[in-house]
């Protein structure tokens, strides 16, 4: 089944808006929000993961999603926060329904992001 639906960045701990280098960015927060991030060889980052449970609602909700994502905390990040982590285990990222893919097959490109250092005490939080 192919799932389409959004997630709400926002929704992530001390997550926010910033202007940087004069472009919009959303801002999120590594160790607060229990991101992995994969580095190469030479230390550089390369990847950074959100871990994500996606689970099928009961019912169809109104708009006829029927599936919900909510992020999944690793052990080490529960056990060190635990308050926190029983408050963001009820917290809804974002909501999927199904759709047909129109699509030729191929599976889309992906494009490392550039990890941008900003030492700027003007962001959000």
């Amino acid at each position: 089944m192919n799932l389409t639906g959004s997630v709400n960045l926002l929704k992530l701990e001390k997550a926010g808006i910033a202007t940087i280098k004069n472009k919009k960015c959303v801002v999120i927060p590594i160790e607060e929000n229990d991101l992995y991030v994969s580095m190469d060889e030479n230390l550089k980052a390369k990847a950074v993961y959100l871990n994500v449970n996606i689970n099928e609602r009961r019912e169809p909700s109104q708009y006829g999603n029927t599936h919900y994502c909510k992020q999944y905390l690793s052990k080490q990040y529960k056990d060190a926060n635990k308050a926190e982590a029983e408050a963001k285990s009820k917290v809804y990222l974002g909501d999927f329904k199904p759709y047909e893919f129109e699509g030729s097959g191929n599976a889309a490109a992906t494009v490392d992001a550039p990890v941008v250092q900003v030492d700027d005490d003007s962001l959000p939080f």
